[in-house]
């Protein structure tokens, strides 16, 4: 059978670092997973992005203890609009499908805010509508909306927690719906929700584990379950980080990343996504892969290789979701987010 990618299309790649060249750049990858870049916007530190499809609108955080975010049209051919992200270092952030908002996850401060869009897309308000803060010591690293758009998710690696907020689109408010804790020391940074939407993927930075987590859509409420290593020497001396974590989207597999370790864990979806299953680790062909992606037709599976300034491609196999080497790797400073279009 000829597993072969049939499609192409755009990528955005965000970067952050101390080094020359960083911008938010759009890119095109062709069947083979070959990436190039066709234009870049020069930015600070723009770590990662959002797409509103409905204005055909980029929203990045602008990672700085100052926080801001972008917002720029999706050919970055245009005027960058700019506004407060309301708290310090943003590095995450969401767009709502329905409504006119977008939701920053702050890390520096810990705090999640909302900014309001206006009819074009592009920020409207210097100011967030709402800017929430958490307990002392909180890093704020992802805000996720649920499937249905009735709640906003945000992780805290330094509460070891996930709060749940009820979001109102007539106002934009978020309002405190629940936290669910971890175990102490997990570090919870990234989540990625199965396409049935019942059920959640917990990425812990400092344990380096998944956590499957139930997801009630109804009461909006997020129960975590089994724990499983991404890495594959628990006890290995190197100093490791997990990363990023995304669901394919045939729902049948989960991949995360690991930074010091510099690999890729594949783990299969078990009993309609209330389970997991190791499959493989495999290199991520560079150095400290902060963020991956995958196409819409799950065919292939890119990752940012911040270190080593390079975007690698896989190939994925639908079946097995096991990844190959694809293309030779994208040359460009220091990546760290990846969002196909």
């Amino acid at each position: 059978m000829n597993h072969a990618p049939k499609t192409s299309g755009g990528l955005v790649i965000g970067s952050s670092g101390p080094v020359p060249g960083v911008a938010l750049h759009r890119a095109r990858y062709d069947a083979s997973g070959m990436v190039t870049i066709e234009r870049s916007m020069p930015l600070v530190e723009p770590s990662y992005a959002a797409f509103d499809e409905r204005h055909g609108m980029l929203h990045a955080v602008l990672e700085e203890d100052t926080g801001r975010v972008a917002s720029i049209p999706l050919y970055l051919d245009a005027q960058v609009a700019e506004a407060s992200s309301g708290g310090a270092l943003p590095c995450h952030l969401a767009v709502h499908p329905d409504a006119p908002y977008v939701f920053v996850a702050n890390y520096g401060d810990g705090v999640l805010s909302v900014l309001p869009t206006g009819e074009d897309g592009r920020i409207t308000a210097s100011e967030p509508v709402q800017a929430i803060g958490h307990e002392s010591g909180s890093h704020a690293h992802m805000a996720a909306i649920s499937p249905d758009g009735r709640f906003v998710l945000c992780t805290d690696l330094g509460a070891d927690a996930v709060h749940v907020y009820a979001f109102d689109p007539s106002t934009g408010r978020l309002t405190a719906h629940g936290t669910t804790r971890v175990p102490d020391g997990r570090g919870p940074r990234h989540l990625a929700f199965h396409p049935s939407g019942r059920h959640a993927y917990l990425v812990n930075e400092l344990s380096c584990t998944l956590i499957v987590c139930a997801w009630d859509v109804e009461s909006g409420r997020l129960e975590p379950g089994a724990e499983l290593p991404t890495r594959g020497d628990a006890a290995s001396p190197v100093a490791n980080f997990s990363a990023a974590v995304r669901v394919a989207p045939d729902g049948r597999h989960v991949y995360s990343t690991d930074r010091g370790d510099d690999t890729i864990a594949v783990h299969a979806v078990l009993d309609g996504g209330a389970a997991l299953e190791p499959v493989e680790i495999v290199s991520c062909g560079g150095d400290w892969p902060r963020d991956i992606a995958l196409t819409s037709d799950g065919r292939l599976l890119f990752c940012a290789n911040q270190r080593s300034h390079t975007v690698t491609s896989f190939r994925r196999e639908p079946e097995s979701g096991r990844l190959t080497p694809a293309a030779a790797p994208l040359n460009v400073p220091a990546p760290s987010s990846l969002l196909p279009l």
